[in-house]
């Protein structure tokens, strides 16, 4: 992420998705897929753009039929498979959320060209599509396909925040990429009319300095709150440890995820401020690090309205459900 915030993106996505997904998976399709080492999962959740087939499933034998459409799938290009939750859609046969969750296989869904924005424009975070796509028995899920997983030791595979944290590496890298790029600036820049380089000047060793800190304080946070939750988690609670962490250690986790992003988002505007119109160019990295840093604090899993959903528990209000258990959104 500190060279490329959309390269960044997609590694980030595919390895979160991919873990996810096999919390409550069959063994055998863990291998199907897995045994892949080029295996890589995307998911479009988000709204439908356009024209689509609406989101229905009905059952087809043992398996299902769908009919679905869904955005911010990253990854889509490049991805062998394809998770479609369960509670995006609609049974047409009882008119509730279908009793399975579903991965489907490259060839089977259509990437949908709707991805075009200012910041991470390179993730391929397109619609994807299925029409009148059948899904065998052997590839479905439970319904609440990413609850804590009481198959895998791992505590990550009970993590509630495992679709959070890793956004906000993406973040702290994007943020480590702009401060790189302001001190190489600063080391051949001379600003117009000021006589001396950018490095010699009060306001960019200030900006600098201030960076530096904002960026390894949000790292720490980060880094300290998934050691104590994972360690709160600890083993299978068929061995002594928890299915899912109190919410003192779980609501620390995911603030510490929404800040880092936040952090990020402001600290690299005041970067690109202060390295003046070169900051601006489009050949700057800098300027492509403005738009994936504003781009990345937009996601619903680290997005600024955490503060209010997570700082009222504090003073005696209930959280949000969902914040109980991954969802992307």
């Amino acid at each position: 992420s500190a060279i490329d915030g959309s390269v960044g993106w997609c590694v980030h996505i595919n390895s979160e998705i991919n873990a996810l997904v096999i919390r409550r998976m069959e063994p055998a399709l863990a291998h199907e897929m897995c045994d892949d080492w080029y295996v890589l999962v995307c998911s479009g959740l988000g709204p439908p753009n356009g024209p689509n087939p609406g989101r229905k499933a009905r059952r087809d034998g043992d398996g299902w039929r769908l009919n679905y459409q869904g955005s911010f799938a990253s990854g889509s290009h490049n991805a062998t498979w394809n998770f479609v939750m369960a509670s995006q859609m609609t049974d047409e046969d009882t008119g509730e959320t279908p009793v399975n969750s579903f991965m489907v296989p490259r060839g089977e869904f259509e990437v949908v060209d709707t991805w075009d924005t200012a910041g991470m424009r390179g993730s391929g975070s397109h619609d994807v599509r299925m029409t009148d796509c059948y899904v065998p028995p052997e590839h479905t899920l439970p319904e609440v396909a990413l609850a804590s997983s009481e198959i895998w030791e791992n505590p990550t595979y009970r993590n509630p925040t495992h679709a959070v944290y890793n956004k906000a590496a993406v973040a702290l890298g994007v943020g480590r990429g702009a401060i790189d790029s302001f001190i190489e600036l600063a080391n051949v820049k001379t600003p117009w009319g000021s006589g001396s380089m950018l490095k010699d000047q009060p306001q960019a060793q200030i900006r600098v300095g201030e960076a530096e800190a904002t960026l390894q304080a949000a790292r720490i946070f980060v880094m300290e709150t998934q050691d104590a939750l994972e360690a709160h988690l600890g083993p299978l609670p068929s061995q002594g440890g928890r299915l899912t962490p109190d919410w003192e250690h779980a609501r620390l986790a995911h603030l510490a995820c929404a800040h880092a992003a936040q952090s990020v988002r402001q600290m690299v505007g005041v970067l690109n401020n202060a390295a003046g119109t070169t900051g601006s160019r489009m050949d700057s990295p800098l300027e492509r690090k403005l738009r994936d840093a504003h781009q990345s604090a937009t996601h619903a899993l680290i997005s600024y309205r955490h503060y209010e959903n997570i700082g009222k528990t504090w003073v005696g209000h209930e959280p949000p459900p969902n914040y109980r258990e991954p969802e992307r959104a």
